[in-house]
């Protein structure tokens, strides 16, 4: 009797251990499966671009990045005067049917001698209808405005970017500042 007992108390421990190994091989199956994703990754082109203004060269003006990047080297002002810079680049949504969400604002300016500048203005403008809010740097002032805000230009349109450079009567021509500004464009 002794040893049907065992063999009784086996096969229930080896009937227990396969149920147990179909409970684990089952749940298993059903949590690891594999999917798969492909894509073929291409280049759009940019809606939003800089283009050239009706100043472009007379302020050194340089397009490049498949107009992203604009660089000028010079934009100067005057001495103890306001310089108006009107149209030394063009912000142009050239997509044909989809207006778009634009951001002008500033990423950094720096200048061994912003002491001598009395202010600097970036306004964005649709003919001669301002846009968004002006980006006004006074050096050393609490009241500076770093951004435009968010405007939507339309589908087709070009705003030109207005400069209005303002230099104390004690600058001088060695003078300078450097002025970074990053335009975020959302749909």
């Amino acid at each position: 009797m002794e040893l049907k007992h065992i063999r009784g108390s086996k096969s229930l421990k080896l009937l227990f251990l396969l149920l147990s190994s179909l409970l684990i091989a089952s749940v298993s199956a059903s949590i690891y499966y594999t999917m798969y994703m492909n894509a073929t990754v291409g280049v759009a082109g940019n809606k939003i671009q800089f283009t050239e203004g009706n100043d472009f060269s007379t302020v050194g003006g340089s397009i490049t990045d498949s107009g992203q990047k604009v660089t000028f080297t010079s934009m100067n002002g005057q001495i103890g005067s306001l310089a108006t810079v009107s149209d030394p680049v063009d912000i142009t949504n050239t997509d044909t049917s989809t207006p778009h969400n634009i951001e002008l604002k500033l990423s950094a300016w720096t200048g061994n001698t912003q002491t001598h500048l009395n202010y600097i203005n970036v306004t964005m403008y649709d003919g001669s209808t301002k846009k968004g809010v002006n980006i006004y740097l006074v050096p050393g002032e609490s009241g500076q405005v770093s951004t435009t805000g968010v405007v939507s230009i339309p589908a087709s349109t070009a705003w030109r970017v207005q400069w209005d450079i303002y230099w104390n009567g004690d600058a001088t021509i060695s003078d300078s500042v450097t002025v970074n500004l990053q335009l975020v464009v959302s749909s």
